[in-house]
This record gives C-alpha cells, sequence and structure tokens, in this order.
C-alpha cells in the first residue's frame, strides 16, 4: 500500500473519523436533499449521476441502483411529467436486474400501477395492484416471525410497499366510486398506517395519509358524502413541515388540498391562509392546474370576476392536454365558470359544449373492456359540465337538446365498454318511442347534500316529442328495495305525480334512471291506490344501440341450471312449465357437454338460466363485475356474452346481482343483463340485488305462464302479470325480494 494512504487510513482511525462516503452514496444524499427542497430538474440530474456511478453494481449496490431508478421514475411521473420520461426508467430498473431480486418485484408492479392510474387507465393499474400484493405477501410472512436486524428492515420494507398499494387502490376506489372497494382498502390501510406509526416511519404514514384525503376531496368534488379530510391532511402537513421530515413538495401538495377542502365546505379565509403558506418549491403540471382551479372558484365565490378570469387565463395558457389526463375538460369546465359569472350564456354554452367533446374524445379513444366499467364510475366527477350545460338548455326551453344531451351522457360509458365487440354500440339512441309508449328519464342537475333535496330534470318522451319537468328529490337510501311503501311514496311524489298524465295514458311505461336513482324500484312504488304496475307495464330501458339482432331462425326454449342448492330443481320446475304451455324445451344441467352453446348461438327463442351470481375477486370495483356460476369449474362471463355471435331474444337470469345496477355511477354499469341487450336479446329479466331462491322461482313459473297465455310478444304484459300474481302468492317476507326484479329492454 502507498505509504501516505496507509499513514491517512491510521490517523482517520486514530481520530475517529469514518471512511470516505462512497461517490454513489453522497450523490443519493445529495438527491434526497434536493427531492426535500422540492428542486426536480436538480434531483434528476442527480439520479442520473448516481446511476452511472452504479453501473455494474456489486450484488451489494443493487438495492440503492433499483431506489435511483425508482426515484428517477418517481419525478419523471408525478414532478415532470411534460418530460415523457416515466418509461425510460421503469426500463432501466429492469436492466439494472432489480427484477432478478425478490424483493424488488412489488415495488415494479406498484410503479407500472401509478403508470396506468396517471393515465386514467384504472383497469390495468388495479391488475397491477393485485400483482404488488402477489408478490409480496409470500416475502412478508416469510419474514414475519424473524428477530434478526435484516428481516425486520426487510419487513418494514414489504409493509410500506403494501401500504402504498392499498393507499393507491383507496384512492381508485374514490375515482371509481365505489364504495365497497373504498372501505375494504381502508380497512387494510388502517391497519399498515398502525404498523408504520408503530415503527416510527411518520413520513411514510404521512404521504399515505395525504393521498387517502386526495381520494376524499374526489368523492366531494363528485358531490358524495365522505369522511372529512381535514384531519388527515393537518397529520400529513405537520409531518412535512417538521424537522428531520421536512419535505417541500409534499408541504406544498398538501396546503393545495386543505384550500380546496376549505373551498369545498365554503371558508374562503381559510383558502387564503393556506395558499398564503405555499413554499418556493417546484409544482407539478397538476398541482399547478389545481392551485389556479382552486383560486379562481374561490374569486368566483368572493364575487370578484376579473380575478377568475385572470385565473382561468392563465390556466387556458399552461396547455395542460399534453400532460395531465383530462387537462382540458379542466379548461372548458372553467371557462365554462367565469362566463357564467359574467353573464354570458353563449359563450357558458359554447364552453361546456367542448367540455362534453374531450369527454366524449376520451372515451372514444379507450378500447379496453374492463375500462368501460370502470370509467362509469369516473365520468360521474366530469359530469359537473353536463349537468351546468342540460340547465343552460332547459332555460333556453330547448328540451330536446337537454334529452339528447342527457342521454348520451348516462350512456357514455356503455357505449363505450360494448365498442370492443360491436361499432354499432357506438351510436347514442335518439329516436323516439312507438305510440302508445311511455319513456321517463332522469338526470341530476345537482348532487345533494345529506337531508337535502337535490336538483333533478326528468323528460317524459313520447311518439310526440319530448318534455321536460323540474324535480326536487329526496336523498336516496342505500338498498331502497327494502323501504316501506310509505318511504316509498315520497319517490313517487317526486318522479312520477309530475308525469300523472303521461303515464295514465301509456301503454308501457320505460324507465331510464340515473345516477343514485339506480337503486329505486320505479315499477314498485306506490301509486294512485296500488302501485306503479298496476297502472301500466314498467321496464328499464339501456338507451344504447344494441350489437345484433336476434336470430329469425330460432324457436323453442332453453334452460341451463346450475348443479348445487336449489338451481337443478329450479331447471326442472322451469322445464315443466314451459313444456305445459306447448313450448319445446332443450334442458341442459352445467356440467353437460357445451352446455352453452345454444345460449350463445342465438339456438333458442328464449333462455332461462339459473346460477348463481358472483364476483370474480373479492374487491367489487367495476360497476357490475359479476359473473354466472353454476357449481363446479363453469362460469359465464360478460365478456363471453358480448363475444358470442347470437342470443335468445328473450333471456331470464335467475341469479343474484344478475342485473346489477350500481347507483354510484350515471349509467350504472354493464351487467350481464345488460350485456345480453347489446348482443341483440330483447328482454332481459334480472335481480338487482341478491334475491331469495324461492322468490325468483315463484316469480319465474307465474311468468312463463302468463306468457303462454298472452299474444305472442307480450313480454311487458306478462312480466307485469307475474309480478302482481307472485307477489300475492310469496310470504310477506319474501315480497321485497320482488323488488330486485326487473325487465330490461335495449
Amino acid at each position: 500500500m502507498n505509504p501516505a494512504i496507509l499513514a491517512a487510513a491510521l490517523w482517520l482511525r486514530a481520530t475517529g473519523f469514518e471512511a470516505p462516503i462512497d461517490p454513489a452514496t453522497a450523490l443519493r444524499e445529495e438527491r434526497r436533499a434536493a427531492h426535500r427542497a422540492g428542486e426536480p430538474r436538480r434531483e434528476l440530474d442527480l439520479v442520473d449521476r448516481e446511476l452511472a456511478a452504479l453501473a455494474g453494481a456489486s450484488p451489494g449496490q443493487l438495492a440503492a441502483a433499483c431506489d435511483a431508478a425508482q426515484a428517477g421514475f418517481r419525478v419523471c411521473g408525478e414532478r415532470l411529467p411534460e418530460l415523457g420520461c416515466a418509461g425510460e426508467y421503469l426500463q432501466r430498473y429492469a436492466d439494472a436486474g432489480c427484477l432478478a431480486d425478490p424483493l424488488q418485484l412489488p415495488r415494479y408492479h406498484f410503479m407500472w400501477a401509478l403508470h396506468w392510474q396517471r393515465q386514467l387507465d384504472f383497469a390495468a393499474a388495479l391488475a397491477a395492484l393485485r400483482r404488488v400484493v402477489e408478490a409480496a405477501q409470500p416475502l412478508l410472512l416469510a419474514r414475519l416471525f424473524r428477530r434478526d436486524p435484516q428481516g425486520a428492515a426487510e419487513l418494514l420494507d414489504l409493509t410500506r410497499d403494501l401500504a402504498a398499494s392499498a393507499a393507491l387502490r383507496t384512492e381508485l376506489a374514490a375515482h371509481l366510486r365505489s364504495r365497497v372497494a373504498w372501505d375494504r382498502s381502508f380497512a387494510a390501510l388502517s391497519l399498515f398506517l398502525d404498523v408504520l406509526a408503530r415503527e416510527g416511519d411518520a413520513y411514510a404514514a404521512a404521504v399515505l395519509r395525504n393521498q387517502i384525503a386526495w381520494g376524499l376531496l374526489v368523492l366531494r368534488e363528485a358531490g358524495l358524502a365522505g369522511a372529512d379530510p381535514v384531519p388527515l391532511l393537518t397529520s400529513a402537513l405537520a409531518t412535512f413541515t417538521a424537522d428531520g421530515t421536512r419535505d417541500r413538495s409534499h408541504a406544498d401538495n398538501v396546503r393545495i388540498n386543505l384550500a380546496l377542502a376549505a373551498l369545498q365546505r365554503g371558508a374562503l379565509d381559510e383558502v387564503e391562509r393556506q395558499l398564503g403558506g405555499l413554499g418556493d418549491a417546484a409544482m407539478s403540471p397538476e398541482e399547478r392546474m389545481w392551485l389556479h382551479i382552486i383560486r379562481l372558484r374561490a374569486a368566483l365565490a368572493g364575487g370578484r370576476v376579473d380575478e377568475a378570469n385572470a385565473w382561468q387565463a392563465a390556466l387556458a395558457g399552461a396547455e395542460l392536454g399534453e400532460v395531465v389526463p383530462m387537462g382540458e375538460w379542466f379548461v372548458a369546465w372553467t371557462r365554462g365558470l367565469v362566463d357564467e359569472a359574467r353573464g354570458d350564456r353563449d359563450a357558458a354554452i359554447a364552453a361546456y359544449e367542448a367540455a362534453e367533446a374531450v369527454l366524449e374524445a376520451h372515451a372514444h379513444a379507450r378500447n379496453v373492456a374492463a375500462y368501460g366499467a370502470a370509467a362509469d364510475g369516473r365520468y360521474r366527477m366530469f359530469a359537473a359540465t353536463t349537468r351546468r350545460l342540460l340547465d343552460l338548455l332547459l332555460g333556453d326551453g330547448d328540451d330536446a337538446a337537454a334529452l339528447s344531451l342527457a342521454r348520451n351522457a348516462r350512456n357514455r360509458a356503455l357505449r363505450m365498454h360494448a365498442r370492443e365487440w360491436c361499432q354499432e354500440a357506438e351510436r347514442p339512441r335518439d329516436d323516439l318511442p312507438e305510440p302508445g309508449a311511455l319513456h321517463l328519464l332522469y338526470f341530476p342537475l345537482d348532487p345533494a347534500g345529506a337531508g337535502d333535496l337535490a336538483p333533478w330534470v326528468g323528460f317524459a318522451v313520447t311518439a310526440a316529442g319530448a318534455r321536460a319537468e323540474a324535480l326536487q328529490v329526496a336523498p336516496i337510501a342505500g338498498d331502497m328495495h327494502r323501504l316501506s311503501e310509505e318511504t316509498l311514496s315520497t319517490f313517487a311524489e317526486q318522479l312520477l305525480a309530475p308525469f300523472e298524465a303521461d303515464i295514465a295514458a301509456a301503454e308501457v311505461v320505460t324507465i331510464f334512471p340515473t345516477d343514485a336513482l339506480h337503486a329505486l324500484p320505479f315499477h314498485a312504488l306506490p301509486w294512485d291506490g296500488g302501485i306503479l304496475l298496476d297502472a301500466a307495464p314498467v321496464q328499464y330501458g339501456l338507451d344504447v344501440a344494441a350489437c345484433g339482432e336476434p336470430s329469425p331462425r330460432s324457436g323453442g326454449a332453453l334452460v341451463i341450471s346450475g348443479s348445487d342448492y336449489s338451481l337443478p330443481e329450479e331447471g326442472r320446475a322451469v322445464t315443466a312449465a314451459l313444456a305445459a304451455g306447448g313450448v319445446r324445451v332443450d334442458h341442459r344441467a352445467a356440467d353437460a357437454p357445451e352446455p352453452f352453446a345454444p345460449l350463445l348461438t342465438g339456438g333458442a327463442a328464449l333462455a332461462h338460466v339459473a346460477a348463481h351470481g358472483q364476483h370474480p375477486a373479492d374487491e367489487a370495483v367495476f360497476a357490475a363485475d359479476v359473473q354466472l356460476a353454476f357449481g363446479g369449474a363453469h362460469v359465464l362471463t360478460r365478456e363471453t356474452i358480448l363475444a358470442a355471435p347470437a342470443v335468445p331474444r328473450l333471456v331470464y337470469l335467475s341469479a343474484c346481482r344478475s342485473s346489477f345496477v350500481d347507483a354510484d355511477t350515471l349509467g350504472g354499469g354493464l351487467s350481464l343483463a345488460h350485456a345480453f341487450l347489446l348482443r341483440g336479446a330483447r328482454q332481459v329479466v334480472g335481480s338487482v340485488r341478491d334475491v331469495d331462491a324461492d322468490a325468483t322461482r315463484t316469480f319465474a313459473l307465474e311468468f312463463y305462464a302468463a306468457l303462454a297465455s298472452l299474444p305472442a310478444g307480450a313480454v311487458a304484459e306478462a312480466w307485469r302479470a307475474a309480478y302482481l300474481s307472485a307477489r300475492a302468492a310469496v310470504e310477506p317476507s319474501l315480497q321485497d325480494d320482488l323488488r330486485m326484479l326487473r325487465l330490461f329492454v335495449p
């Protein structure tokens, strides 16, 4: 060894100095300091220098290289999306050899989940999050009982990965308006937050609290009630402004979120106080967008229209469309708000029409089936412009244009979903009903707070044209099917009474609900001393162009029954009832060879399917993510139905949730019943919730008896007769289950 070097080493050891830090470690510390200071371009430069210093890293340095590549991905995705470099660092993460380390795999899948979330592809994001859990769980379990320091450190790292995954899943549930997924994800996240707090990782816990608070703010922007985000944000801000955990960028993000929370509750002084505390850290384009939006809305709330106009000009000049998903919509929305405040009605209409065009372009740019189902919840947040435009058109007396807008908005996600299988589904329905038919379509003009009446518009559409009525609607409970007739009478007065003359003149009534009204059993609402069904046959409309026609050569009936519980018995009873009416019946057990062939090729005019409706995953994220289970491995999915060459004209789905309708979305989701209608069925009977087997079997037998006694094609009349007779036949405790059953038409 060189004597000078040896002497220096002996001196360092003698004086207590540590060995010099290697260049990569020094760069990592400098990079982290740049991150805390909110200097993303400097941070990204240091990432590149660190990765260069770690090129050809030894196995002991692999974790450092992976951490640097992850930091580059984070900066590109969160802080500098205009550079479009996130994918580059995902590749560098793989090239560094990180995927060979099982401990790095959860993080890799999580980064992909973040990437898809930023692209608004929530289906792909959720799939990536499932891979996080699959990769992390066995590693976590293997370290739970290790007592060595390395095992404890790895356990904490895996806990952070799973906590981040739960936080992102919870945020996605908020975007998708999925209460079930939100509750489950938030419960899991709470456990992880407790672990992080116990381990003293306040910084990681603060990041997650801010993310969950953002999800709550998103819910409130869409008009849905949720927990108060302020305690979560206040806790996070305290962490990001404390010595040792100080982070300027995160602190600014929390302050923006606190300002939005104050704006939502009308505390304008608090908005100004939070925004006045913003630091000098660089902001991402999305953060700056929300900052402008909050300032604009606060100015409008304070009557400062010129100031709001200036903020809108800054927002429009930011060219958000290139770097912020749906950025163009936010620009058009705020332009409309300012134009309305200025009293320029025509300009406001033009702005909101531009926003609607952005939504249509967004829908048509997608061709992913699962995304179509997820988007139905997403569009509820963006319905603000639809509601405002609808209100302005109604004010101008243009009921026809308002009706067309409402129909288009409520079925946008369904059209997008079905486009993968049939281009016809892209064409919105705008035709008038046949003579004697009445369409009742409902759309919210503004979301209601708890206990408040909300403004809605109802359209009565007949062969003669459309007429709009302003409505005030009470808050909708979670499961309206179980409410007393006295409580339901309130909704009959609010939703049906304005159309009393139209209902009296109708031969058949088709309901097109939207948003919270999907939960309401219109057919069973008290009406004129009975229920609405006493006055006329009632069915529920899809309002989307069908993808095909029933086979004209098909005839007879097909019965498919599952193998467990009461399903075989129901199959035999239905077969006997149909045969007694003179119908040729092909009864197949689900475990028979090719049991679904006639169902999916149009080989029968009528099909009765006795099965169980179940969610294929633990998290019910998508609006109607149900499949039919027949026992064993036999299942029938929505995608299989949509891809079928042809289907029967009339389909009876005797299964729980077979026509599940999500009241947290505009369109209600794409259920199995809707899939049959899109493929070409003319009528589908299904249940929107869990239903008792005895109730649905009794109804089915009454239904087929009524079909045999009525003229061909009188399905709505048969459904009405079956409901009224089954209601009298079943036990009082099962009568509410009949409310779950609906007749759907295209």
